[in-house]
């Protein structure tokens, strides 16, 4: 495999994974794991936090192409398991309009009993463009975003149009709290922004 040794595996998996905390403990904060994703030839966005957070027991689901997958599965011998089963899923495949709610009523989203039994979701975010649908392109949308580690006054995160999808999907689903699952959003130029299950979104208020 190409990048068996390309990656700093000490520096850069600790600082993909302090990037990953951040952006978890403020919602909404778009950041950049460039710098690690460079290290690696090809999918450097999906293989730089795949070897921070996977190990062998830890199984994921990888939604791309074949090659990206088994590199995952090869650098860090977690096992590939079902979309149900999995605790971490790698969305890479081009979103269509309807796929999140099919997503949202199969992924791990915890019980009352055990709520971190759930799964943390890395989606591809696109390029920004428009989602075409029967009804014309859908542009996407500035969101006010309210919650655990975002400031009293809220904040704004623009949106790209497969995000928005996303996100009215996770409330369609009506996960009930302390249920539910955390939002990686992977946009192309290797910035992320995370969703946790307790922010909120309010719609039109930009």
């Amino acid at each position: 495999m190409k990048n068996k040794h390309a990656f700093d595996m000490v520096h850069g998996t600790q600082e993909v994974f302090r990037i990953l905390l951040e952006a978890l403990a403020n919602p909404g904060r778009v950041l950049s794991i460039g710098p690690y994703a460079a290290q690696f030839a090809g999918q450097g966005r999906w293989l730089a936090p795949a070897v921070t957070l996977l190990d062998k027991r830890t199984g994921f689901y990888w939604e791309g192409d074949p090659e990206t997958g088994e590199e995952i599965r090869f650098l860090t011998g977690a096992p590939r398991v079902s979309l149900e089963e999995a605790d971490f899923v790698f969305l890479n495949r081009e979103l269509q309009s309807g796929k999140a709610p099919h997503v949202f009523s199969r992924v791990k989203g915890g019980t009352h009993i055990d709520p971190h039994m759930s799964a943390l979701l890395f989606i591809d975010a696109g390029t920004g463009e428009g989602v075409v649908t029967d009804g014309g392109e859908k542009p996407g949308e500035s969101v006010f975003l309210s919650g655990p580690g975002i400031p009293p006054e809220g904040r704004h995160l623009d949106l790209f149009p497969a995000e928005v999808e996303w996100c009215r999907a996770r409330d369609d689903r009506g996960f009930e709290y302390p249920c539910g699952v955390e939002l990686v959003f992977l946009r192309e130029d290797c910035s992320l922004a995370a969703l946790t299950r307790k922010t909120a979104f309010t719609w039109g208020s930009g």
